[in-house]
C-alpha cells in the first residue's frame, strides 16, 4: 500500500482541434520535469520513477537531465518505465516513501504529465487486481511507424469486458474513476454512479484523475485501462490531504511557425558536458573572499582572475531564482535552420537577484512579452543538435511560480 501526499499536474498552453499539444520547445521530458515540480517542490524525492510511451531518447541522457532539473542529486535511483496508463497505477501503487512517479505524454492524441510523490500521512492507494493481455488494436513500432486497426465492438468486448471478468473482482465494487475508457463501458459488475473519467489514452491521465477524485472525497476503486490491460487500485479517503498543484494554464490556439532548411548547429560533446551542470541545475558561480572579486552570482558560471593576476578557480555554486522580471525583448522573424520561427528573446532580471539572463520566451505567442512583465524560468528544449535534444531554459512571462500553483 502506498500513502500519496502530493500531487503535480502539468498541461502545455497550447491547443490544435481541441486537444492539449506540447509546443516546439517541449517534450515528454519538459514536461515531466514541470509535474514532478509540482508534486516535489522542495526536491525531497529519494527515488524517481517515470513513465512514458514518447521518451526523448531510448538511449542515453534522459535520467541526467530529469535529476538536474528536479534539483535532486545525482546519485538519486531513476527509473524509466515504457507504459501507459496501467503501468503508471502500478507503480504508485508498488512506491515505496519518497519515491516521485512521474507520468508524461506527448503524443498528438494528448499532451501534459502528472507526479505523485508517497510519504507518510496522505491517502492511501493499495494494489487490487492486474491483467496484462494483448490486443494491438494500435501500435507503434521502433521506426515509429503507428498501426491503427480500428474496431471499437472488438476494443470493447474483448478488451476491456473480457479483461474485466478476468480482474476477479468479488462483489459490485465502487468505482470511483476510470483512465483510458468511458464509464458507461465498464458495463455491470460496478457501481459506477458518480465515477470520473478520462478517456484519452494519457499516461498521465490516471494522475489527473487521482488529483479529481481526492479533491472530490470520494474512496473506491481506481481502474486504468490501456487497450487490454487493466490495473485497479484501491483509493481510502481517510484523514489524510495530500497537497495537490495543477500547473495548467487555460489553452490557446498553437501559433504558426516556420522552420527553415539548413544546417543548424552541430551538437560538441565537450562543449555540451561543460555546460550541463550549471546550465540545468540553473546554478552560478559565486566567490567568497576572492580580492578584487566581487561576490555576486556569476552566470555562466566562469573562473575569474583576482587582484594578484592569480586565476581564482574555487568557487561555489548557488542556485538561481526561478522567477524574474523581463527588462528587455526583441523578437526575431527572420527564419533560423532547425529553429522554429518567429520567437522572442528577453533579457530577464532574476526576482531577488543581481543577475540578468538572455532567454528565449515560451508560453506565449511571438511578441507578446512586454517590458517589466513577471514570469516564471522553466526548462524547455532549446535546440535539436545532431539529433540530439539539447535542453536548457526559457522565459514564461505571465507564469506563476508552480508552487503556488496555476489553475485552468
Amino acid at each position: 500500500m502506498t500513502q500519496v501526499v502530493s500531487i503535480g499536474t502539468y498541461l502545455p498552453p497550447w491547443t490544435v482541434r481541441g486537444r492539449r499539444v506540447a509546443g516546439p520547445d517541449e517534450d515528454a521530458l519538459t514536461m515531466a520535469v514541470a509535474a514532478g515540480r509540482a508534486a516535489d517542490p522542495d526536491a525531497t524525492a529519494q527515488r524517481v520513477v517515470v513513465v512514458s510511451r514518447d521518451f526523448p531518447l531510448l538511449e542515453g541522457g534522459n535520467g541526467a537531465v530529469l535529476l538536474a532539473a528536479l534539483s535532486l542529486p545525482a546519485d538519486t535511483p531513476v527509473a524509466e518505465v515504457l507504459g501507459g496508463a496501467p503501468a503508471v497505477l502500478d507503480q504508485i501503487g508498488a512506491a515505496g516513501d519518497g519515491t516521485l512517479v512521474i507520468a508524461a505524454d506527448d503524443h498528438e492524441r494528448a499532451a501534459g504529465a502528472g507526479a505523485v510523490l508517497a510519504g507518510a500521512g496522505g491517502v492511501d492507494l493499495a494494489p487490487a487486481a492486474r491483467q496484462t493481455r494483448s490486443l494491438p488494436l494500435t501500435a507503434r513500432g521502433q521506426d515509429g511507424g503507428r498501426h491503427v486497426y480500428a474496431d471499437p465492438r472488438l476494443q470493447r468486448e474483448v478488451g476491456v469486458h473480457s479483461t474485466l471478468d478476468r480482474l476477479g473482482l468479488s462483489g459490485t465494487p465502487a468505482v470511483a474513476a476510470v483512465a483510458g475508457i468511458p464509464v458507461a463501458q465498464l458495463g455491470r459488475g460496478f457501481d459506477a454512479s458518480g465515477a470520473l473519467s478520462d478517456e484519452t489514452d494519457a499516461a498521465a491521465a490516471v494522475i489527473r484523475l487521482l488529483a479529481d477524485v481526492v479533491e472530490a472525497g470520494t474512496s473506491g476503486l481506481l481502474l486504468a485501462v490501456e487497450q487490454s490491460s487493466i490495473s485497479a487500485a484501491e483509493l481510502t479517503i481517510d484523514g489524510g490531504v495530500p497537497r495537490i498543484v495543477r500547473d495548467e494554464v487555460p489553452a490557446r490556439e498553437l501559433p504558426t511557425f516556420r522552420t527553415t532548411d539548413g544546417i543548424g548547429i552541430p551538437i560538441s560533446m565537450p562543449a555540451y558536458s561543460r555546460a550541463f551542470e550549471p546550465k540545468i541545475r540553473w546554478e552560478a558561480a559565486v566567490f567568497d573572499e576572492s580580492p578584487g572579486i566581487d561576490s555576486a552570482p556569476q552566470f555562466p558560471p566562469r573562473l575569474r582572475v583576482d587582484d594578484a593576476g592569480t586565476l581564482a578557480t574555487e568557487y561555489r555554486l548557488e542556485a538561481l531564482p526561478r522567477t524574474g522580471t523581463v527588462y528587455t525583448h526583441t523578437t526575431v522573424r527572420i527564419p533560423v535552420p532547425d529553429l522554429p520561427s518567429p520567437y522572442s528573446i528577453a533579457v530577464v532580471q532574476l526576482d531577488d537577484s543581481p543577475v540578468r539572463v538572455l532567454l528565449k520566451v515560451t508560453g506565449v505567442p511571438a511578441g507578446e512579452a512586454t517590458v517589466g512583465q513577471e514570469g516564471a524560468v522553466v526548462l524547455r528544449r532549446v535546440a535539436m543538435r545532431s539529433g540530439i535534444p539539447d535542453y536548457g531554459y526559457a522565459f514564461w512571462p505571465g507564469r506563476a511560480s508552480v508552487s503556488e500553483g496555476v489553475s485552468a
